[in-house]
């Protein structure tokens, strides 16, 4: 691996090991749905990231730093549709009977769904874009495709194995989380409604 390509790895090593809402989703997904909502929402974060590569490297993001009320917006919208779905976790716990169908979606499929939006409405990962992309992306060395290759492979497989054990933890814990099933859901909702508030609000700040 070059030299470059190693500092991008733990520059995103450190970012991906930050709690936040991407770490939050997983955690919930897992103990709520099983062996099924931990893949699906592993992979999901892992598509999401490998698109926030694909739209770094072709310049896309610039147009949030040319036009900053874009990305405010997609801040704004984030932030509201993260909130939802932590109410949503933190709600559940109201149930005089809880299930897993209240805590998270059943389907994978969902799971995934969401999961991939969580991290593209993730601003945490635009400001790491916008940062660091520029000294990664040159035109003067390899191609734009091998460069955007390369930065892929390194983010999708550092997510996977970042979240991936993540996602085993919770599993592992997931009978005594669930022994206490109504504390948990209030504890992850607010966990993952802290989390949108917080990389907003610093987001924000920074803008």
């Amino acid at each position: 691996m070059a030299p470059d390509l190693w500092l991008y790895f733990l520059a995103v090593l450190a970012v991906i090991l930050l709690p936040g809402m991407d770490m939050a989703y997983v955690m919930a997904s897992s103990v709520s749905a099983g062996r099924p909502g931990a893949v699906s929402s592993v992979l999901g974060i892992a598509t999401g990231g490998a698109i926030h590569v694909i739209v770094g490297a072709t310049g896309m993001a610039t147009l949030m730093v040319l036009f900053p009320h874009l990305f405010r917006v997609m801040l704004l919208v984030g932030t509201v549709y993260l909130l939802w779905v932590g109410w949503g976790i933190f709600r559940s716990a109201d149930s005089a009977a809880p299930t897993q169908a209240d805590v998270a979606p059943v389907s994978g499929t969902t799971i995934y769904r969401r999961a991939v939006t969580t991290c593209l409405l993730n601003p945490k990962a635009y400001a790491f874009t916008f940062a660091l992309f520029p000294a990664f992306v040159r035109a003067d060395t390899r191609s734009l495709l091998a460069q955007t290759l390369a930065l892929c492979v390194i983010t999708v497989g550092t997510q996977i194995a970042v979240y991936g054990v993540v996602a085993a933890l919770a599993l592992r814990s997931r009978a005594f989380i669930q022994a206490r099933q109504s504390v948990m859901a209030r504890l992850m909702g607010s966990m993952l409604m802290v989390c949108a508030l917080l990389t907003a609000t610093q987001a924000w700040a920074s803008r």
